[in-house]
Formats: structure tokens, C-alpha cells, sequence
């Protein structure tokens, strides 16, 4: 991929974790969905991760790796890195359910 491509991916994942959380409260909201009760993500545990849907799941992953980024300064991300760390975060959750998600993200992301 060229350096632009990958600027653009960059781009385009920190996008979706951002409007990602808006857009599906805001969906359910005008679906007359129950309201859910709300999880800081210092409280999500992998558990937690482990059980939501298939885009949820990804939304909350991508919110995740945006937050910590943030937190940390970082503005250039590298898509495939973020792959492999992900993968690492899930096995981790897999052997061990309880672990809260966020102290993960951040021994995985190397800091």
C-alpha cells in the first residue's frame, strides 16, 4: 500500500470509532429500543468484548484503539499493526474472560 492509502485507512478507522458509538445510540434511540445501561470503557471487561456482535464488536474495538492512540499522541497508525494487536487482544481475552479490556489495549499497543 502506498503511504497515502494507508494515511487514508488511518483516517477512515479513527472516523468510525469516533461516530461509530453516535450512530448506533442513535439508531436504537429511534428504534424505541430499551435504554441500555452505560459502561465506562475503564469498566469493559473481555468478557464484555467477547460476547457483542459482529459490528459492535469492531466498533467498540476500533473506539478502543482510537482512545488509546489518542491518549498517547499517535497520528499515524499503521493498519496492520493494528490487525495484529487486535488478534493479540482477542487470544488474551479468550484465556483469560475477566481481564479488563483497556489495561489490555495498552501492554498490547507496547506502552
Amino acid at each position: 500500500m502506498t503511504a497515502n492509502r494507508i494515511s487514508g485507512l488511518c483516517a477512515f478507522i479513527a472516523a468510525a470509532a469516533l461516530a461509530a458509538p453516535m450512530v448506533l445510540a442513535q439508531d436504537k434511540l429511534a428504534a424505541g429500543a430499551p435504554a441500555q445501561k452505560q459502561m465506562g470503557i475503564d469498566e469493559l471487561d473481555c468478557r464484555t468484548l467477547l460476547r457483542l456482535g459482529g459490528e459492535e464488536r469492531s466498533f467498540t474495538i476500533l473506539y478502543l484503539h482510537g482512545y488509546v492512540s489518542g491518549k498517547r499522541g499517535q497520528t499515524l497508525l499503521a493498519a496492520q499493526q493494528l490487525a495484529q494487536e487486535t488478534d493479540k487482544v482477542i487470544d488474551q481475552c479468550i484465556d483469560r474472560p475477566g481481564d479488563k479490556i483497556l489495561p489490555l489495549f495498552d501492554k498490547v499497543r507496547g506502552h
